[in-house]
């Protein structure tokens, strides 16, 4: 038992909170800004002026997501008549200033709720151009509901004149971990088990693919093991992603692989948000609890 206190006592001395303040400002403000991408496409994503009817998009959904038609047929049942785009005009205001309120730590966990509610919404919404960065932002917004990111750098902890003491976060941040450990390893897992990735066939087909954008062509490389090499690479990284990531020798070096895997997938691939949202969560996870931030505290030991 003395062990384990003492192997405790260590592990809080090296770890610091504000990785929460990493985490919160990054997640919304990736949220904010993936939001604003799509304004100048918004209408023809969700009106009744664009490329498919939002009513006619619904019928195509799990009818448990929430989505804005079916939301208003809520609003109507209890006897609340409101007209499509007007909902869909205040959807559109509320969203980007619940995550203002999250970016700023202003009623954290009602703000993050509410991002979170927006972010299924209107993602739910048009579900046929949904793809896996919307997942990831949701399972994003969903830890800002549980973590304590409003205990450092909040206006909530300013009205408070910092009273309340920063909550344990080490289980969070195990949480956090945990989750990308899980999914590394499944998608490399996926990859090694057929023979394309094997072989650098998937890599080559996903760099000439007609809907990806390459900053510039690696056409001659075809006749050097490079695909081969770069498909192995992949697989190893994410598959050996929950060993290096934590063991403390290594890490920083393994921590490099994956940003550098991330950026070949924003420059060759053109997954550009995808890949910023990658990179945050692992800088939150990996990177940020290291850093000493001005203000912030070590947890003190349990007693």
């Amino acid at each position: 038992m003395t062990t384990l206190l003492q192997n405790d006592h260590s592990l809080r001395q090296q770890i610091y909170p504000g990785w929460l303040f990493f985490f919160r400002i990054n997640v919304a403000g990736f949220a904010l800004l993936h939001f604003l991408a799509i304004q100048p496409d918004f209408a023809d994503l969700y009106s009744y002026k664009g490329y498919i009817y939002p009513d006619i998009m619904d019928t195509t959904t799990d009818n448990i997501s929430p989505t804005l038609v079916s939301l208003q047929a809520f609003l109507q049942r209890i006897h609340i008549p409101v007209a499509y785009e007007p909902l869909l005009l205040f959807c559109r205001i509320a969203y980007p200033l619940c995550l203002l309120m999250l970016i700023s730590g202003l009623f954290t966990r009602l703000s993050a709720i509410a991002s979170l509610f927006f972010q299924l919404l209107l993602i739910k919404s048009i579900h046929l151009y949904e793809y896996g960065i919307d997942g990831f932002t949701t399972f994003a917004l969903f830890y800002c509901c549980v973590f304590p990111v409003g205990a450092v750098y909040s206006v909530d902890r300013w009205r408070t004149h910092g009273k309340h003491h920063t909550p344990d976060h080490l289980p969070w941040l195990f949480l956090l971990r945990g989750h990308l450990c899980i999914a590394y390893f499944f998608s490399g897992f996926d990859k090694v088990i057929g023979v394309t990735w094997r072989n650098g066939e998937a890599l080559w087909k996903a760099l000439h693919s007609h809907n990806y954008y390459s900053v510039f062509a690696l056409d001659f490389l075809v006749n050097t093991p490079f695909f081969l090499l770069a498909g192995w690479g992949t697989i190893i990284l994410e598959m050996t992603y929950f060993v290096f990531m934590n063991m403390r020798s290594v890490r920083k070096y393994w921590l490099n692989g994956i940003i550098l895997l991330h950026l070949f997938i924003a420059f060759f691939m053109g997954l550009f948000f995808f890949s910023a949202l990658l990179i945050l969560l692992n800088l939150s996870a990996y990177y940020a609890p290291y850093v000493k931030f001005a203000g912030v505290r070590r947890l003190q030991p349990a007693t």
